[in-house]
């Protein structure tokens, strides 16, 4: 529109006759653009990747400069999987081909970016799914798993801990509301997908349960506070799982197995007495672990559950555990 034309004219103007050499003055123009935007509009995505490109010395408030310029990024034409790709390399200390995400300017831009895939999620269209509804899902699933890996690349990350609490649930819940019932509608028409869906969502589901466990070892306050609700989201998706397998006559494909508690390293939790008694009041156990399995030998030795009801390929192929 007109008002988002003059923004991007006059921020090139400010480039041009002034230089706005500072970081500060790059993300001040930026953020009056995006005010002025009425839409999307990717010359403005643009102009915030060619700020990240840029080398800034840090400030009090470099990093959420950074988070703000990544923001408007998403906002304005950015796909999703490049944004976490730049954030890999950042995490396995590679090099990002943008200097301004550092592991320094990491915990916001994390935080930043888990809010937008929750954003993402949710806008996708469920009430008729279909095979663009599995790739989105599919798409939303594969880069929170990634997300969810840095917790575990960086070690005792608080801020980007509290994140992956927070944002996680949100993700969780919105999966959930609408991710689980949209996959149960495309179950027999693309049980493949299906499963490669559920069990890329395993890695996430069962490393946030180390995160709790992380958190309640430690003794911090603020992330203890988050865990009983995490560990409930967890526990429904269980449910969720084990409802959606019983709807399609599948229940034999289900089980149930215990997480032990871990630590965000993997290493067992052996101190865990003094934490039994605030246990007893969060609902459910620690049954979070979603795993699908394609081996048919891993299913012995689990009871003698009735075979699914009907011949269909899923029905006799895949297992999942929890």
């Amino acid at each position: 529109g007109i008002n988002a034309e003059y923004g991007k004219q006059w921020y090139q103007r400010r480039v041009r006759e002034e230089g706005c050499s500072s970081f500060s003055s790059q993300v001040s123009l930026v953020r009056c653009c995006s005010v002025i935007a009425d839409g999307q509009h990717p010359r403005l995505g643009e102009i915030c990747r060619k700020c990240l490109e840029g080398t800034w010395e840090g400030g009090p408030k470099h990093s959420d400069g950074v988070a703000m310029l990544v923001r408007s990024w998403l906002e304005h034409g950015a796909e999703m999987e490049e944004v976490v790709g730049e954030l890999q390399r950042v995490v396995d200390k590679t090099g990002s081909n943008l200097p301004s995400l550092t592991r320094s300017t990491l915990p916001p831009v994390y935080r930043v970016v888990c809010e937008k895939l929750v954003g993402n999620l949710r806008k996708i269209s469920t009430d008729s799914p279909d095979e663009n509804t599995v790739t989105d899902l599919a798409e939303c699933v594969n880069n929170f798993a990634v997300l969810i890996s840095f917790i575990k690349q960086i070690n005792n990350s608080r801020p980007m801990i509290r994140s992956a609490l927070t944002l996680g649930q949100r993700f969780l819940e919105v999966f959930l509301s609408k991710g689980l019932p949209a996959l149960s509608g495309l179950m027999k028409e693309q049980w493949l997908e299906v499963q490669s869906i559920l069990k890329r969502l395993q890695t996430p589901t069962r490393y946030l349960h180390h995160v709790t466990g992380h958190s309640k070892s430690i003794r911090d306050i603020a992330l203890t506070a988050k865990v009983p609700q995490m560990k409930k989201t967890l526990e429904l998706l269980v449910l969720k799982v084990k409802a959606m397998l019983a709807a399609h006559g599948c229940s034999a494909a289900f089980w149930l197995g215990n997480l032990k508690q871990r630590d965000l390293k993997g290493q067992e939790i052996l101190s865990q007495e003094p934490q039994k008694d605030e246990d007893e009041d969060e609902a459910g156990s620690d049954i979070s672990e979603l795993s699908i399995d394609t081996d048919e030998g891993e299913d012995e030795g689990r009871g003698d559950e009735e075979p699914c009801e009907d011949s269909d390929p899923y029905s006799e192929s895949m297992s999942i555990g929890y």
